[in-house]
């Protein structure tokens, strides 16, 4: 290879890094001024925003039209405004009930919400996204057309933000709409789901009532798991109805529900649960038993401490320790003379720190382990 060509491959490589470099440099310069140009934004808008906050409640537009003028007038530019929707937006994310009123009225009047709207409609599924959460911190409810139609779109984060924005909103239907249109292929994770559960501002009765019939088993069982303690109350009747037919992990879900509930008319169901063919029903009714207590399912727990399966035994004394009486109880089952049931009960006083009933079963225990493995078992447990 000549010289010549040599210098010529060197100048380019050297042309290469210096454009690098450059280009670099640039965008450095370009992200520091944009920086500054924020931190700047920031200044001026904050102290319009204090003002708009501390002001009296009576017709808010009549009395700060001229603040919200003069805000608009000092913003100049898209960036500007962009700095303002960001400071509003973490307000709607994370400030209080009051706070957030007043910053969605302030919203509305730069028109945020519309341009949310206007995200939402667009390909990038990023921007798709974006809207669809700007939109939803907005309660926009004229946007809800368009975010039931993005769930369409192949793409988790869409999703997920497309469902926080109709919880926020808090339309029922539209919830129900949104599950409907993706039951087939829920692209998110069940902790996604809770979120979501979690953040709905509507009619919550009216939503679990709609949804715990709903031909997905698995979003049966998401609800179900969900639910809290008033709207299980309110809907035991409809979790026991459409369970009778379920899959094991709906059934499992469905003694939760009951316990959640708090309806002692329903302890006989869980009895009944305890002689089920699978293990893993009788240890959750078992549980159960533990949450919603009653004295009609001593006598099936004592018989369900002594059951074949290690979970059932286990949670069937756990339960147990909930009684008030639970120490007469389990010198019952101690004097039965069940090694496997004796375990159990070590196991789950240990762990519940009871020295006190270790001491009772271990008077009532006709073979007496030795008190060194007496002092193990509580230690691994």
């Amino acid at each position: 290879m000549s010289l010549k060509v040599l210098l010529i491959i060197l100048i380019v490589l050297i042309s290469v890094c210096v454009s690098l470099f450059v280009s670099v440099i640039w965008i450095k310069l370009r992200q520091a001024r944009k920086a500054a140009q924020r931190s700047r934004d920031i200044k001026i808008i904050r102290p319009f925003l204090h003002k708009l906050f501390a002001a009296e409640n009576v017709d808010f537009f009549k009395h700060n039209k001229k603040v919200l003028v003069k805000l608009a007038v000092v913003l100049k530019g898209k960036a500007s405004l962009q700095t303002l929707e960001d400071m509003l937006l973490e307000i709607l994310e994370y400030g209080d009930g009051q706070k957030k009123v007043r910053a969605c009225t302030i919203a509305k009047y730069f028109s945020f919400p519309e341009k949310s709207l206007v995200m939402i409609k667009e390909r990038l599924t990023g921007n798709i996204a974006t809207g669809c959460r700007k939109a939803g911190l907005y309660r926009y409810e004229d946007a809800v057309g368009d975010i039931l139609k993005a769930l369409h779109i192949f793409s988790s984060e869409v999703q997920l933000q497309a469902l926080m924005a109709l919880a926020r909103i808090g339309d029922a239907a539209a919830m129900v709409q949104a599950f409907d249109k993706i039951h087939r292929l829920i692209l998110i994770n069940e902790r996604a789901v809770y979120e979501v559960l979690n953040t709905f501002t509507g009619d919550r009765y009216e939503l679990y009532k709609r949804m715990i019939h709903h031909q997905s088993d698995y979003l049966i069982h998401l609800f179900l798991k969900a639910i809290d303690e008033d709207i299980a109350s309110r809907l035991i009747d409809d979790i026991i109805a459409v369970t009778k037919n379920g899959g094991m992990e709906l059934l499992l879900t469905q003694l939760v529900a009951i316990g959640k509930s708090g309806d002692h008319k329903k302890i006989p169901l869980l009895v009944k649960a305890l002689q089920d063919k699978n293990w893993e029903i009788r240890a959750m009714a078992a549980k159960t038993l533990g949450v919603l207590t009653g004295p009609e399912a001593i006598k099936p727990l004592v018989a369900a401490a002594r059951d074949g399966e290690w979970w059932v035994r286990q949670n069937a004394v756990t339960s147990i320790l909930a009684y008030p009486d639970c120490d007469k109880i389990l010198a019952v089952i101690a004097k039965s003379g069940d090694k496997y049931a004796f375990d159990s009960m070590l196991y789950a006083i240990g762990k519940a720190d009871r020295p006190e009933l270790l001491a009772k079963i271990n008077e009532a225990w006709p073979a007496k382990p030795k008190r060194a493995d007496i002092k193990h078992t509580m230690v691994s447990g």
